[in-house]
């Protein structure tokens, strides 16, 4: 019994050390990890806010991009890391999508299972970069007044 008690505590000692290794190198990692600032603003479509979009900010300079979501007024803050909110400061083209699920085919019952139909709500040229014509600036201080307007037309 005293030699399961031993080889038990060893082991113990083992996955604390893996652990501790671990947990120093995702420390480290973290420490190079470019300055983000902070970058939040509002989304509108034709002056309405935007609710529930998903939001791409994609340097064309540097590796890092950032994501964000809008509530229910619209406004979002931007992540570029999930272990820091906010974005690198630098110049970004943007992509913005709003998936929702699509409407049941006619005839169908209320409990007949029907397959997830995802569709953007909002105008399809936002959902690239290369058409969306949308750019964002973040600057070295951060920002809180990022404005994204789009338009139905």
């Amino acid at each position: 019994m005293i030699k399961n008690s031993s080889v038990l505590s060893k082991t113990r000692c083992i996955v604390l050390l893996v652990c501790a290794c671990f947990a120093g190198l995702m420390g480290c990692e973290r420490s190079n990890l470019p300055k983000t600032v902070k970058a939040e603003g509002v989304v509108t479509l034709d002056g309405t806010p935007v609710t529930n979009a998903t939001i791409s900010f994609i340097s064309e300079k540097h590796q890092y991009h950032a994501t964000g979501n809008t509530d229910a007024n619209g406004k979002f803050a931007m992540r570029a890391f999930p272990s820091k909110s906010g974005a690198v400061p630098g110049d970004y083209r943007v992509e913005l999508m709003k998936s929702v699920a699509g409407d049941r085919p006619p005839g169908a019952s209320e409990d007949e299972p029907v397959a997830v139909n995802l569709r953007n709500e909002l105008p399809s040229k936002y959902a690239s970069m290369t058409t969306s014509q949308l750019t964002a600036s973040v600057p070295e201080a951060g920002t809180n007044q990022l404005l994204l307007e789009l338009t139905s037309k």
